[in-house]
């Protein structure tokens, strides 16, 4: 089964709090040790700048911002506080889940007493927001899951957690599909709006729904958010923008949304 493009009128509606819905994936933040991002092409150069005149230029203090992973380069938690600081800055609510090189991220209990306002650290639970109710995971690299990635964005490795311990990937993977489940499982049924975050794609390039896919229609998930795939041109393939079952699902990617929050819907 292939998904369908779907357009933003198509979509379910929340029951009118006036806040937004905005997604954006990959910030790959370094203030605390620089990494230039423009080693990736043009499109990154100066990217944290225009990502955070674009943010505010469009988000509202009580809007949400989905952030599906690889948000800093650091290794440490200390490392990161400054990339986490400078979101917690911008204006709105942000919901992030890990993503293979989020190697700071630590416990659930060590992200929560940062005490940054505004960050919600999803890691086998949800996040309650205004009734839109938002869960997920990493997830893994899928054999079944197929996209032409560009630079730095194709296979993880055998690391599954940045200390130098290696896993068997069919391990992670196991791993992964429990804790989508568990997430997507506690998600409220009276949320107005139910929203799954994914790191890696669920879906294939093509709009193809895999297993994965099947997990997240099965929770009745009206949205799902993920990012990992860097490559030009992807906005012409189905699978960034498409619906399978009762899920669309969106690649937010920020060299993909030209470094701007991805709007996508009034909730």
């Amino acid at each position: 089964m292939s998904g369908e493009p779907a357009g933003l009128s198509a979509l379910p509606r929340g029951g009118g709090s006036g806040r937004r819905l905005f997604a954006l994936s990959d910030p790959h933040l370094s203030f605390a040790r620089p990494k230039p991002m423009d080693i990736f092409g043009p499109g990154w150069e100066n990217h944290a700048v225009r990502l955070a005149d674009n943010w505010r230029r469009l988000v509202a203090r009580d809007d949400i911002v989905l952030i599906p992973g690889d948000i800093s380069w650091g290794l440490r938690l200390a490392d990161a506080l400054p990339d986490l600081e400078w979101l917690a800055a911008l204006p709105g609510q942000k919901a992030l889940i890990r993503g293979n090189h989020d190697y700071w991220w630590r416990s659930p209990t060590k992200l929560a007493a940062l005490k940054l306002p505004g960050l919600h650290f999803i890691q086998n639970n949800h996040v309650l927001l205004d009734g839109v109710a938002i869960g997920g995971t990493r997830l893994w690299d899928f054999p079944f899951v197929k996209w032409r990635s560009g630079p730095d964005t194709g296979r993880a490795g055998p690391t599954a957690d940045g200390g130098g311990r290696r896993e068997d990937p069919e391990k992670i993977r196991a791993r992964e599909i429990l804790r989508l489940e568990a997430s997507l499982a506690s998600l409220p049924a009276s949320a107005r709006l139910r929203v799954a975050l994914t790191h890696y794609p669920p879906l294939g390039e093509n709009g193809l729904a895999t297993p994965l896919t099947d997990h997240i229609g099965g929770f009745n998930i009206d949205y799902c958010v993920f990012g990992h795939i860097h490559a030009p041109g992807l906005g012409l393939r189905p699978g960034a923008d498409c619906r399978i079952g009762p899920t669309r699902y969106r690649l937010a990617s920020s060299d993909h949304v030209g470094h701007e929050p991805l709007l996508l819907a009034e909730v």
